[in-house]
């Protein structure tokens, strides 16, 4: 939990990386406070920092990790079993047509490793697989985008889903490109996602005006409120249903990737051998 807080920067950031309440992460801290004799955390300001002792043990729990880490992936050369814990975040677009037939194959191919999935995305997942609390971060990006290129972070390219732009079905069938949906309301995905980098791409490219009526951070919820006529979207492939109409636009991709932590001992066999089912599963 310390190490947690120290990576965050909060009792809030450590509690919703570890998936518990800010009072529990306090109580505790403060357990390991009495247990160590010595105060951890200056609360005297706005926000809470570490004091010396803090920053000491903090150390200490890094080295840990990473020797956790290490003692598992020689254990596994040792043995030639491929085996041990596998975490992953993902988000939702992609649990149906990859993560879960990616896990079923895990399952055959390795019984030994233990994979678990937590619906994660962006920094704090990112921030999690720094700290070593995930192994594998799902993600996403437009492809007419440069690959992302983060510090400590490798990127293994996955799939590309390509864009779709549908919109609802008593609209006029002539409407076939962004350009003919000018003065008309779309539905949008959250700022800095791929589709949103996508849709105002697009607009910029036709020239035209966006105006956004409602926002949507699941595809789901985009499909049913075009299906109801509030707007047109821009969506993968992937996630399109009949209950809305597809234009023939071409209008480019996401590209879907797994990120893992950079480095000699990384990533260890388990996670590798969890990357390379992905990487099949996503070929198929």
């Amino acid at each position: 939990m310390l190490r947690a807080l120290a990576t965050s920067g909060s009792v809030a950031g450590a509690a919703a990386s570890l998936h518990l309440s800010p009072p529990a992460v306090s109580q505790q801290l403060r357990v390991l406070e009495r247990e160590v004799g010595a105060e951890l955390l200056d609360r005297s300001g706005r926000q809470v920092t570490l004091t010396a002792a803090g920053r000491l043990l903090v150390a200490h729990a890094e080295r840990i990790a990473a020797q956790l880490r290490q003692a598992e992936a020689e254990l596994a050369e040792l043995t030639g079993r491929v085996a041990g814990p596998v975490r992953i975040a993902a988000f939702q677009s992609v649990m149906a047509v990859l993560v879960a037939p990616a896990l079923r194959r895990l399952a055959q191919t390795h019984p030994a490793i233990r994979p678990s999935v937590v619906e994660r995305y962006g920094p704090p997942a990112l921030a999690a697989l720094r700290r070593g609390d995930l192994d594998i971060v799902l993600t996403e990006y437009d492809t007419a985008a440069a690959q992302p290129q983060l510090e400590g972070l490798r990127l293994r390219r996955l799939f590309v889903d390509p864009y779709r732009l549908i919109v609802p079905p008593d609209w006029p069938a002539g409407l076939a490109s962004v350009a003919d949906l000018a003065g008309r309301p779309w539905v949008a995905g959250p700022p800095d996602t791929a589709c949103d980098h996508a849709l105002r791409r697009l607009a910029a490219e036709a020239g035209i005006p966006l105006a956004i009526e409602d926002v949507c951070v699941e595809f789901p919820s985009v499909l049913a409120l075009v299906a109801a006529g509030r707007g047109a979207a821009v969506v993968p492939s992937s996630t399109v249903d009949t209950s809305v109409r597809v234009t023939p636009a071409s209008i480019g991709g996401r590209q879907v990737g797994a990120y893992v932590r950079a480095g000699n001992r990384h990533p260890d066999p388990a996670t590798r051998s969890t990357l390379d089912i992905l990487s099949e599963t996503a070929a198929r």
